[in-house]
């Protein structure tokens, strides 16, 4: 599993120096991702599918992929530069439990998941809306968030977990209507 972490880091920073896919300067800020991504391993549920909306490099979905490797993944990607690199780490680590698909999530087919991630995409409130149809009963949200998580929207405290500056938001949907 490290290695596999390791060389997706290596990865992400041989295809930055040509097509800036993130903010990644170096393994130590690569490797500050990758916990970031799999952090949350240590307070959510246990999920055997996932939707990752606007996977960018493939923070949070490519780490959990790497550490879930019994789970689904299907990652929602418009950007051609980044879903072609994202196929490139899905064949180079072997990731036969991640599918891609190149769409925005307004375009993506019917499917049903028990967690959707999304990491510095858009509001809160508007990933709710346009991933509901996507989510089981029961299943989870969790979105990758920072302080501005407050204004976004109201949250109880069991919905809020905080890791030095990162701010996770992690709602279970517990009836059919929308949020």
């Amino acid at each position: 599993m490290q290695a596999q972490l390791d060389q997706f880091g290596t990865l992400l920073l041989e295809w930055n120096q040509t097509h800036a896919l993130s903010g990644v300067k170096n393994l130590s800020q690569a490797h500050a991702q990758i916990v970031d991504s799999v952090q949350v391993l240590e307070f959510i549920q246990p999920f055997k599918s996932c939707l990752d909306i606007g996977s960018g490099a493939g923070f949070p979905a490519i780490p959990l992929a790497i550490h879930c490797p019994h789970t689904h993944f299907i990652l929602v990607e418009p950007n051609a530069k980044k879903i072609a690199f994202l196929h490139h780490v899905k064949v180079v680590l072997g990731l036969d439990n991640v599918i891609l698909k190149r769409v925005r999530i307004q375009e993506l087919p019917p499917v049903r998941v028990q967690l959707i991630t999304s990491r510095a995409l858009m509001s809160t409130r508007e990933l709710i809306a346009l991933s509901t149809p996507f989510l089981e009963l029961g299943g989870y949200f969790l979105f990758y968030k920072g302080s501005s998580l407050d204004q976004e929207i109201v949250c109880l405290p069991k919905e809020r977990f905080c890791y030095g500056k990162r701010v996770y938001f992690y709602r279970q949907k517990e009836s059919a209507c929308a949020f």
